[in-house]
This record gives C-alpha cells, structure tokens and sequence, in this order.
C-alpha cells in the first residue's frame, strides 16, 4: 500500500498538468485524478483560492499559480489575506498554495539539458537562468522554432502562438524527461517549492 498523502490538485492551465504531476511524485504526493482542477487561468483560480482559504477542508488540496513576474511573497500575502485579515488563524493545513514564479514554462526550462535534448535543441540556446525571463512561455516557443525535427516545430509553434499539440508534447517532457532535482538547481523558486511541499507531506502525515 502506498502511504504517501493523496491530495487533490487545481491548476490554471492544462499545460501545467505534466510539470506538476512530475513535481508532486519528486517529493512524496499522489495526487486523486477524481479532484483536479483546471480552472482556464488564474483569475478563476483566485476564486477558489479564496474558497479553500476560508473552509475547512475534509482532505489536502494544493493549488499551483504562477506569478507571472509578480513578487512572491506579496502575491501570496495578497491572495490569503483576502480571503482572512492576517491577524486571524492560518489557512488550514489542509490547504496549500503554491506559487510558480514566474511561471510553469520556467520552471520546465531549468533543466536546461533535458529541455535541450527532448525538444532537438543546441544546448548553449536555453537560458540558464530561467527565472529572469520576462515571458518564459515566449522563450520557449521561440527555442521550439529553433528545433532540429520539422515535427516537434509544428507541433509546439503556429504563428508565433502555441501549436496544436503545445499542451501534448509538454506534458510528454514534464512526464518523460524533464529532472526535477536537476532543474531545482538552476530555479531558486523551484529549489524552495521542492523542500515546502515536502514540509507539507510530513505535516500530512504527522496529522
């Protein structure tokens, strides 16, 4: 039997679906594919944000939202204190939210290797430092562009915008290729994501 916590999951996107199911197997989460949520971006997400904030909940959820170039700390200060004045008791245990900053494509970028390799690119053309690109979703289409196979080319990139199957072959990366630990050396904010969602799986336990 596997003891690790099952929690459900909310999402923006349906492209940060392979990145996060990767990430939460890398640190000891399993996560129920009867409650996951892709709210189609992240002003829906803010929405149940402030409803998980203000329940209690019956079992462990975490949401995953990017900060698009905004500050961490005062995003998430934001969002929280919305749904209760800090001075208040804390969210309940039971409930995660968790930042990607400034986005998932950063984050999938930061194993500069892997990226390189799946997608048939020259290594020395992916940044490494993920985290200061002003559109890391742009950054990466425009490296697809650059792709070695005509295939992975017209399936990642259409005019400039994201191909008919983006969300496909970028959950095949997050899934098949795509280090964790590896990208958590390159991404400071992935590196702190990593050791918080294991602090919060042995809170799960503990309880």
């Amino acid at each position: 039997m596997d003891d690790n916590p099952l929690v459900g999951v909310a999402v923006e996107g349906e492209s940060d679906r392979g990145m996060v199911e990767t990430l939460l197997t890398h640190v000891g989460l399993r996560f129920d594919t009867t409650k996951w949520a892709t709210k189609k971006g992240s002003r829906n997400l803010d929405v149940l944000i402030l409803k998980f904030s203000r329940a209690t909940l019956a079992e462990p959820w975490v949401v995953f939202r990017d900060t698009d170039g905004r500050c961490p700390v005062d995003l998430q200060r934001g969002l929280l204190e919305e749904a209760q004045p800090i001075e208040e008791a804390s969210p309940s245990r039971k409930f995660l939210l968790q930042l990607v900053h400034p986005m998932t494509e950063s984050w999938l970028l930061a194993d500069t290797a892997g990226f390189a390799s799946h997608f048939q690119i020259k290594h020395h053309r992916v940044p490494r430092d993920p985290e200061s690109l002003s559109h890391a979703k742009a950054t990466l289409l425009g490296l697809c562009q650059e792709s070695q196979s005509r295939l992975l080319r017209k399936d990642m990139v259409s005019h400039d915008q994201p191909g008919p199957l983006y969300v496909l072959r970028l959950h095949e990366y997050a899934r098949e290729r795509w280090n964790v630990a590896v990208a958590a050396q390159a991404s400071p904010s992935l590196k702190r994501a990593v050791s918080r969602l294991q602090t919060w799986r042995e809170s799960l336990l503990a309880h």
